[in-house]
């Protein structure tokens, strides 16, 4: 690798929330020169957060996620790494020879390989997540692991508040990890491929809410959704509701229950409704794409939100 008294290339991988602060750690960082950023074309699923149009102009910009383009795009730029912070694809052992390639993964490798770790952490309950840093191979989310960062989920903890979470980590600590890992200064770690575990992508159709579920259940899906892209919802007639927060602080009690159904309205804009073992309050809702109280858009006790 090169010397102290030369700045290490590279390029950057940004197709999600991580790119941004993966940036601005490397583009802090007096060792490192970021050369090129690769980022999604027009994409439903994935995004950048990263303003092409501030960057140094000799910082080069390839919008794609074909397999061709962006192993011409790295080929060329011949960085000494490239360090994929979210990306659509995986990258062939021919475009992997190329460079050293790092990956960035939530999730607690070798376990929760795979799509959407912060989405099921939040939606299974778990008290923790793990961001994992490894080489990248041909095999996903199996490299060798550099390092691993546990971050706490509290019960007030949602999908915004982990990514916030991670990204402060990011853009303190990454450009730095990554240096140290090409001085030779880290351990690497096995990741041992017989206690793999894997979670499945999500799609916005999966944050249908069931008020047939628990409201413990129902909750942990709202916390895990991001919004309008996936976020969490129901049906008022053919009003299709996302609900972005609520709570089950609620301590009454009832035996008879329709699944759904609208219990009360707050004077404050909130509702309660009825999920399989009790009261769920909601706070705040979105319908089409505007935010509101629920109150203004659920107006009866006589309503029954929908599962579809």
């Amino acid at each position: 690798m090169p010397t102290n008294k030369n700045k290490i290339s590279l390029i950057i991988v940004a197709f999600g929330f991580m790119g941004n602060s993966t940036f601005k750690s490397f583009y802090q960082n007096k060792f490192f020169e970021i050369k090129g950023v690769i980022i999604p074309a027009d994409n439903k699923y994935y995004y950048s957060e990263i303003n092409i149009k501030k960057l140094n102009k000799n910082i080069k910009i390839l919008p794609s996620d074909d397999k061709t383009k962006v192993h011409s795009f790295i080929k060329k730029i011949k960085p000494d790494i490239v360090v994929i912070s979210t990306y659509n694809k995986i990258f062939d052992k021919k475009t992997l020879e190329l460079s050293h390639f790092i990956n960035i993964h939530h999730g607690k490798l070798p376990k929760q390989k795979g799509r959407a770790s912060i989405n099921w952490a939040l939606i299974m309950g778990r008290k923790s997540i793990y961001l994992t840093i490894h080489q990248a191979i041909p095999k996903l989310d199996s490299g060798k692991i550099i390092k691993q960062k546990e971050f706490k989920i509290s019960d007030t903890d949602n999908y915004q508040s982990i990514k916030n979470k991670i990204c402060v980590f990011l853009k303190k600590d990454i450009s730095n990890i990554i240096y140290e890992y090409l001085n030779n200064r880290i351990k690497l770690k096995n990741n041992n491929l017989s206690k793999e575990t894997w979670n499945c992508s999500r799609n916005p159709e999966d944050g249908m809410i069931n008020f047939f579920d628990k409201r413990q259940v129902i909750l942990n899906l709202i916390r895990a959704s991001d919004g309008e892209k996936f976020g969490a919802y129901c049906f008022l007639k053919e009003k299709k509701i996302v609900v972005l927060e609520a709570n089950i602080n609620s301590k009454k009690k009832f035996e008879g229950i329709i699944p759904g159904r609208v219990v009360k309205l707050h004077s404050n804009g909130s509702i309660e409704c009825l999920c399989k073992d009790g009261i769920l309050t909601i706070t705040k809702v979105s319908y089409k794409k505007k935010i509101y109280k629920p109150k203004q858009i659920i107006k009866s006790t006589r309503c029954t939100l929908l599962n579809d």
